[in-house]
């Protein structure tokens, strides 16, 4: 059964490699999310196979192993979501921001430009006078 575990704990690290690099490309996670959920599967992958890493997987008894599973798989499947729904409110929150500092700049000329007005109107009506 250990090495049923074994290749389950592989593939899962093969598949958040897969969705980890396709939510990358279409820009579902940031860079720094995306690398270290890479990093987590690379790890999954090296404690499938290495012996020293994957003692654990000896220490589960047989009949707890399709729960492990299932629990694991759901449990990082949860935690990748949420990651990415936080990578995507980290862009939009970047992308206000931009457009704030843009909306700022155009304020301050905006009243750049009244301010010269008033001036030019004051000098207008004092030499009217």
């Amino acid at each position: 059964m250990s090495d049923v575990l074994q290749l389950a704990v592989a593939c899962i690290g093969v598949m958040l490699l897969v969705i980890d690099f396709m939510s990358f490309v279409y820009q579902k996670v940031t860079e720094g999310i995306g690398l270290l959920w890479f990093l987590l599967g690379i790890i999954l992958i090296l404690c499938a196979f290495v012996p020293g890493l994957n003692a654990w997987l000896y220490l589960l008894p047989k009949g707890a192993v399709p729960a492990f599973l299932m629990i694991g798989t759901a449990f990082l499947l949860s935690a990748f979501y949420i990651s990415s729904l936080v990578s995507q409110l980290l862009r939009k929150n970047q992308e206000l921001a931009m457009h704030v500092s843009l909306l700022n700049q155009e304020n301050e000329s905006i009243l750049y430009e009244l301010r010269e007005l008033k001036e030019l109107q004051k000098h207008e009506n004092t030499v009217c006078h």
